[in-house]
């Protein structure tokens, strides 16, 4: 067991306690016990004194690629699957030192995250949790070999089901499909959609009857209505997004809107290493990106936490996503830390165990130092301490 000591807490990010500070109790499993300051006396175990420091609980990224070591598609398609291993294995690791204990893999290539779930249930590594949808799904299009091996390509009703059954089959625990063009695909129209009302429901329908869900990637307005009609969980990015699409997200609790504010900046700054062709749709598109996903969040949207990241961008500029949101779409630090946590474990269907620090829920906690929700900058800083499955990560 552990206790920390001292600890600040976020009423929002908070249950069952209602005081800002706090000594918590840790087991590798569970949170234990929250208690005011002192009142635990001659404690058999661990002692952490934190000093004031904000304690978290530990956070989402739904949208990620773990195999994506950098934006250069082709450079990364061209390396062997012992490689992508290892690459995926080291931006995991770098997920967990940030304080992310849940990803949401939107695409991989040669299941390499099933693998590292397998690792990870037999103890040989420890890795944030995966909820892995395999290969993406998309219909015939040009550009597709620029993603040749996150792709399963498939036309018509009846090839998408295929496909989804084998991303179970693998399996994998969500569908995740291309509903527009893409950014960083050459050939790519971002808000044109490329799939039909029908493709779309039959992976509904499969997914549904394996008691899971489907996410969908979609920047176009008709393409992001198109997925909350068909049923789909999430709409990935939405950066065309239009008043019709708000109020259709308003008036469900089905469907919820992933941004992705770090895949939009790198886009911008990261120009060496992209395809030909993706710097200039971004650099295009930005202040309509801007202004279309603020207008979705002053709406009140409840939105979850991804950030589409590459690892090289990732693990130079800690905290990426959480700065994204504020100086790209301007939103409100608590909203922001909701969204990475409290938000994001409702959205998944895992806030029964995750997203708030609360007795009872896993002790996947996160140290910051600083007021993360008077002042967002703090996270450019890695946590100080990260506890998740009874490994302790120390950032010095």
């Amino acid at each position: 067991m552990i206790l920390l000591k001292n600890c600040r807490l976020i009423p929002e990010l908070t249950e069952g306690y209602d005081k800002q500070q706090a000594d918590v109790v840790i087991d590798d499993e569970k949170i234990l016990r929250i208690t005011e300051p002192g009142e635990i006396k001659d404690f058999d175990g661990s002692i952490i004194d934190v000093a004031g420091s904000t304690l978290l609980p530990g956070f989402f990224d739904l949208h990620a690629h773990l195999y994506l070591s950098e934006l250069n598609l082709l450079l990364i398609d061209n390396k062997s699957t012992v490689d992508t291993v290892f690459d995926t294995y080291a931006f995991s690791r770098e997920y967990l030192r940030q304080g992310y204990t849940t990803i949401r893999d939107a695409g991989c290539r040669d299941n390499v995250t099933r693998g590292l779930m397998k690792a990870q249930k037999k103890g040989i590594i420890n890795v944030p949790d995966i909820i892995s949808s395999g290969h993406a799904i998309t219909p015939t299009e040009g550009g597709n070999d620029e993603y040749k091996t996150m792709y399963a390509v498939a036309d018509g009703p009846e090839e998408f089901r295929k496909a989804a059954r084998q991303q179970f089959e693998a399996g994998n625990d969500v569908i995740k499909v291309m509903i527009t063009g893409a950014f960083l695909n050459e050939s790519g129209d971002p808000g044109q959609t490329i799939v039909t009302e029908e493709e779309l429901r039959a992976l509904v329908q499969v997914a549904e009857m394996k008691n899971s869900y489907v996410m969908g990637h979609a920047h176009g307005a008709d393409g992001i209505k198109l997925g909350i009609r068909c049923g789909l969980r999430t709409i990935e990015h939405c950066c065309f997004i239009d008043d019709e699409a708000i109020e259709m997200f308003k008036n469900t609790d089905k469907c919820f809107m992933i941004p992705t504010g770090t895949v939009s900046i790198a886009s911008i700054d990261d120009v060496d290493n992209l395809q030909e062709g993706a710097a200039e749709k971004s650099t295009k598109y930005e202040e309509i990106e801007k202004a279309c996903v603020n207008k979705a969040y002053r709406a009140g949207l409840k939105m979850g936490f991804g950030s589409d990241a590459d690892y090289a961008n990732f693990s130079k500029k800690p905290g990426m996503e959480f700065i994204a949101r504020t100086d790209w779409y301007d939103f409100e630090y608590k909203d922001i830390l909701l969204q990475a946590t409290k938000y994001s474990a409702e959205i998944a269907g895992m806030d029964d165990r995750k997203g708030t620090v609360k007795v009872g829920k896993n002790s996947e906690l996160v140290v910051v130092e600083g007021n993360p929700d008077e002042d967002i900058y703090v996270m450019k800083k890695r946590p100080r301490y990260v506890f998740f499955r009874g490994e302790v990560i120390e950032n010095r």
